[in-house]
């Protein structure tokens, strides 16, 4: 078990998706022994349709699997695009489990039809929509779960999800590496202005994980599908979403009370700077 994490509540958004990195984290925050406020869209996307995203079924689905485990669990659904929305959603996790003091923000992704495409070829709405579902919608979840944090005056942790697309830039992904670059600024910034505050704010940054947006339906571990996703993995394989999330349930853990503005690759070796 990890120190420093049971008795502490814990906002995840993007939680609700199965093979998610989401599901994963807010499922590991549990057995860590946090209470979780699980937060997800669980509706599709205005605009985009057809971009995967979890049911309202499978976000009372994961609540109830961390309530099976005797932590409490509250469903959120918002979309963190929405000022509104989210600061509803954080005031609703206070008013249910009593605090918020760890955040992961997780909730993110591109695809065809939505910012996957060169740049002198997807419109301004798409790049607004990778946009603002990757690091504005981190940004305003961090402000709105920080300013809880500051108000109980115990410190904190947040942790965001960013990408190797955000340090290494890749052509087609050009609004979502724009975007993860974001973030990863965004957590340096952050840090030195919460760190007064006792909030450590730290960003992980995966490789090609195995979820089904990635890799629907198991379809590459099954050999039905085409392997190019792994050939550039020095490890020989997509990671699992269980291994992002434990490292972000370290950096929310007290074995990680010294670190605060990184962002830290776990991706099988695929990035290294």
């Amino acid at each position: 078990m990890l120190g420093g994490i049971e008795g502490k509540v814990a906002l995840v958004t993007g939680a609700a998706r199965r093979r998610s990195i989401g599901r994963a984290t807010a499922l590991r925050l549990a057995e860590e022994g946090a209470d979780v406020a699980c937060l997800d869209i669980a509706r599709p996307m205005a605009g985009f349709e057809s971009h995967g995203t979890a049911t309202a079924d499978e976000l009372d689905e994961v609540v109830e699997e961390i309530r099976g485990t005797g932590r409490r669990a509250v469903a959120l659904r918002a979309d963190v695009t929405s000022w509104q929305e989210v600061h509803d959603a954080v005031d609703a996790c206070v008013a249910e489990l009593g605090r918020v003091d760890l955040c992961a923000n997780v909730a993110g992704g591109s695809g065809l039809g939505m910012g996957i495409g060169p740049l002198l070829v997807i419109g301004e709405h798409e790049f607004d929509a990778v946009v603002d579902l990757n690091l504005k919608g981190t940004w305003m979840v961090s402000r709105a779960c920080a300013l809880k944090m500051v108000d109980h005056g115990d410190g904190g942790r947040i942790v965001n999800v960013s990408s190797q697309a955000g340090k290494l830039g890749w052509p087609m992904l050009g609004a979502y590496s724009a975007a993860k670059g974001g973030v990863i600024l965004l957590t340096q910034v952050l840090a030195k202005e919460l760190a007064a505050s006792g909030i450590l704010v730290n960003a992980v940054c995966p490789g090609t994980v195995d979820t089904n947006l990635t890799n629907p339906d198991g379809a590459l571990s099954q050999g039905l599908g085409p392997d190019w996703l792994q050939q550039n993995i020095p490890l020989g394989r997509m990671q699992t979403p269980e291994e992002v999330a434990s490292v972000i349930a370290f950096l929310c853990s007290d074995d990680a009370r010294y670190i605060t503005g990184e962002a830290i690759n776990v991706s099988g070796g695929q990035t290294m700077a």
